[in-house]
């Protein structure tokens, strides 16, 4: 599995200068060599300036790119190049089969002129359509800054990341502070690192991102230790092992506050007709609501490692919007309710801490009584039961969720 890890970097004005000319030269390099080959398919060679000998694109190396960069960073712009190419070939290929199979119902049909006169009358706006779909693609440009540089060209030494540029004509290294944390040092050396790839974001701040590869760890600890957790709206989450812990997690209340407050809000501008506000505050409210998701599911994990929890039990919420029955005042509610992405968070985390999950079924979990059996609803947030026993409703679901013997699977589905 391959995951990425963002730094930033912190250089002086002088190490500004220099990865900015980098990247210039980088792009400058890509977009040459795509529209120089993108040149050479249509017949027209005039234009090109980088390249000595045009041949395949495939047969073509350093030797052949007049570039002022590093060697390794030259390869890397010819890779870039060459995907590029290769998908703006495929891009065209597809609109030449759909202009072919355009014209070869047109011969069909102007055999009877009859039916042609029909056709046209009918499909007018349908043919408008497809005219649209296959005009000439435009060849790829790249604009924004950035470089790539592979994991033998750049080293990370303590708060300091080396790796080429040019200064004066010739490659030589440089080494840039950056704040990396404990966790970060920890990741980045431990592991095998991929490329590097150099991005300026807003001004004149410079962003690192590594890609490195995780092995899926398949056993943690032998203990039997199951967790059962059980998804909510006014209790996110509620988790119950079986040595008798219970924790709850995140604040419903909370959460059903901030999705009204920015519902209003989309609601005013929508009626002062301003739909970018609109659309970003709907994207503001989206990564606040998953920033909440990853932190519940970061938080469930860590409880099952710390009471070394062999495998996550979590209920099979599938078509829950369509079979639950609900009123006016809950079905906003229930049809924002992101517990499919909750549910996957919690997966993929629990699969790379080397616990597995299971999926159960969600009958009756809120209403079936964990002593004598009887199934009985919940008034409000209590549940009492018959025989004596009482307990909080989702902590009920939680603890009859750990108890479950019908395994649905292991996979969610939403």
């Amino acid at each position: 599995m391959q995951l990425s890890e963002t730094v930033k970097l912190y250089p002086t004005e002088y190490q500004i200068e220099l990865i900015r000319n980098t990247m210039s030269e980088y792009i400058s390099i890509v977009n040459n060599i795509v529209s120089d080959y993108t040149n050479k398919d249509n017949g027209n060679i005039e234009n090109v300036k980088e390249i000595k000998n045009i041949k395949s694109i495939s047969k073509l190396t350093t030797a052949d790119v007049k570039a002022k960069l590093p060697s390794a960073l030259c390869n890397q712009c010819i890779r870039d190049a060459k995907s590029i190419v290769k998908k703006y070939d495929k891009a065209c290929k597809e609109v030449e089969k759909a202009k072919k199979n355009k014209k070869s119902k047109k011969n069909k049909n102007s055999k009877n002129i009859k039916e042609v006169k029909e056709i046209k009358e009918v499909k007018e706006v349908k043919e408008i359509k497809e005219v649209k779909k296959l005009k000439e693609i435009k060849v790829p440009v790249l604009k924004k800054l950035y470089c790539y540089i592979n994991n033998q060209n750049f080293k990370i030494q303590d708060n300091y990341i080396s790796f080429p540029v040019m200064i004066d004509g010739k490659s030589k290294r440089i080494s840039v502070k950056t704040k990396m944390t404990d966790k970060q040092k920890l990741i980045l050396s431990s592991h095998r690192l991929g490329t590097m790839r150099i991005v300026i974001k807003n001004i004149n701040i410079l962003v690192a991102q590594f890609v490195y590869e995780i092995n899926e760890i398949e056993k943690v600890n032998e203990s039997n230790n199951v967790m059962g957790v059980d998804l909510g709206i006014k209790c996110p989450a509620v988790s119950y092992c079986t040595d008798g812990s219970v924790k709850f997690y995140g604040n419903g209340r909370k959460n059903k506050y901030m999705r009204r407050h920015y519902a209003n809000l989309r609601k005013w501008f929508q009626k002062a007709k301003k739909p970018t506000v609109v659309k970003r505050i709907k994207n503001k409210e989206q990564r606040i609501m998953k920033d909440i998701d990853h932190k519940i599911s970061r938080e469930i994990v860590n409880t099952a490692k710390k009471h070394k929890a062999k495998v996550i039990k979590l209920e099979r919420l599938e078509n829950i919007r369509s079979t639950t029955r609900t009123s006016r005042k809950n079905n906003p509610s229930l049809h924002t309710w992101s517990f499919y992405r909750l549910a996957q968070y919690i997966e993929y985390k629990a699969k790379l801490a080397g616990i597995e999950v299971e999926y159960v079924d969600p009958a009756y979990t809120s209403q079936k009584c964990p002593q004598c059996g009887n199934i009985h609803h919940a008034k409000d947030r209590k549940y009492i039961c018959k025989c004596g026993y009482h307990t909080h409703r989702d902590l009920l679901g939680a603890i009859n969720i750990c108890n479950s013997t019908e395994y649905i699977g292991n996979r969610c589905i939403a």
